[in-house]
């Protein structure tokens, strides 16, 4: 199964939205890595030495940061290591490349990883164990932030570090919502309709009410979580009991009726996530839901725009519901040398700093992964101005937010499941039962 799984990622080629990785909690009591007296047994930098690092991280403030972040550390490390970046578009780009380049032989040292490649590229031998090099360093893995560390432990090992995590925010317009009799977000995702239909009737359907894009294991797996407390995928990682429970039924059928009513906008097939964010910038949507990944690009260009931004936490069937998604770096040891592997760990190390880590969540959105970092001033002055509450409303609901289990079945379910959601919403060729009919069909395949 997973050598099918590898294979078929080699034909990748979709390009949709940044975001969606989770899964089942570890315990990181379990994991400590702190071991006295241990000698070390690992590399550390003898010459100076270039190492490559395929990211993501592409839009403006994104990149921005990243470029900074980089400099930095090629000033700054005592070692002579050179970080070199190369932007591969979203996670699933990230993905699609790294397993190309893995087959020719030609990795990059460093990739910012989703949750669907992470279980496979570790089952496969590929990711490097960090665990000696954080004995070594005595860095606290008690400090990272526990929800964040789903899919940090792979077998006993350390095979990534949360690095562009984030959960979902709603941003609205706060004129439109006004204009339509309403003062306050919604606290479930029934009133967020109600709000929505309210917005599309007073402006005579010039204006859509609210819109998803297409992202099974990060919108649309949120808002099945909170009619099943599951989501797409069974906590065990091995099946999809939504599609018996009733609740991808009711799902699906909401959601083409959203769209049928026409106060739901249909998510574009190329560009979905840039092509709502424009309308919504036009004052043609009132309120989308995106990653608090990018809370700050969101917010310069809506001021830019004229759009009293209201940035307010998600909400599912019943009351409040977030995601967990966006990526984790993994150092890439499958064909490097221990002294390309050590460099790279000095880069992931200093990723993990507070100033780093506080910079990154305020420069950009992505969430803080160390509990030291939001203790610092920096992070507590920064959200203590109230124009900036949405980037701590995308730390606080991480210990409620929802993410999809560690499974080596994660890649081909979302794609298939992505799949016929475009067909349904989209395409419109098909009805729910249709659609529920072809996940079945899919899921008797995928899950053996």
């Amino acid at each position: 199964m997973k050598r099918r799984v590898i294979a078929a990622l080699l034909t990748l080629t979709m390009v949709f939205s940044l975001t969606a990785c989770g899964g089942s909690k570890s315990d990181s009591s379990k994991n400590s890595s702190k071991k006295e007296g241990k000698e070390s047994t690992v590399d550390t930098v003898k010459d100076p030495i270039t190492i490559s690092f395929w990211h993501d991280r592409t839009s403006d403030t994104d990149y921005a940061w990243l470029k900074e972040s980089i400099d930095e550390f090629n000033k700054t490390n005592e070692y002579g290591i050179t970080v070199e970046e190369v932007g591969q578009g979203y996670l699933d780009d990230v993905q699609a490349a790294l397993t190309t380049a893995i087959a020719a032989g030609d990795s990059p040292v460093l990739a910012d990883l989703s949750c669907n490649g992470i279980p496979l590229f570790a089952s496969e031998g590929v990711l490097a164990d960090m665990t000696p090099y954080i004995e070594r360093d005595n860095f606290d893995m008690d400090n990272v932030v526990k929800e964040l560390t789903d899919y940090v432990y792979y077998d006993k090992q350390v095979v990534t570090m949360p690095y562009t995590r984030g959960t979902a925010i709603l941003y609205y317009n706060k004129d439109l919502y006004a204009n339509a009799g309403l003062n306050q977000a919604p606290t479930s995702l029934e009133e967020l309709n109600e709000y929505a239909k309210k917005i599309y009737d007073n402006s005579n359907g010039e204006v859509k009410g609210v819109g998803y894009t297409i992202e099974p294991t990060y919108y649309q797996h949120y808002l099945l979580e909170s009619l099943n407390d599951v989501g797409f995928m069974d906590a065990d990682g091995k099946g999809a009991s939504c599609l018996d429970d009733g609740s991808m039924k009711q799902f699906l059928t909401d959601w083409y009726n959203w769209t049928e009513e026409g106060w739901c906008e249909i998510p574009a097939l190329e560009n979905a996530s840039s092509a709502m964010q424009e309308d919504f910038y036009n004052g043609k949507l009132g309120a989308f839901v995106s990653s608090s990944n990018r809370a700050t690009s969101i917010s310069e260009k809506a001021q830019a725009a004229g759009i009293n931004l209201g940035m307010s936490y998600t909400v599912g069937y019943g009351g409040y519901s977030a995601p967990l998604g966006g990526g984790s770096i993994g150092i890439i040891g499958k064909d490097h040398s221990q002294q390309e592997i050590a460099a790279a760990w000095e880069f992931v190390k200093f990723l993990m700093s507070d100033e780093q880590v506080a910079q990154n969540h305020i420069k950009t959105g992505v969430l803080p992964t160390t509990y030291s970092s939001v203790e610092t001033d920096t992070l507590k002055d920064f959200w203590a101005d109230e124009k900036n509450e949405g980037y701590k409303i995308s730390y606080e609901q991480v210990k409620d937010a929802s993410a999809p289990a560690m499974s080596m079945y994660t890649s081909e379910w979302n794609s298939a499941v992505r799949s016929v959601y475009s067909e349904l919403i989209q395409a419109r060729d098909i009805t729910p039962d249709q659609a529920l009919d072809n996940l079945k069909s899919e899921a008797s395949t995928i899950f053996e």
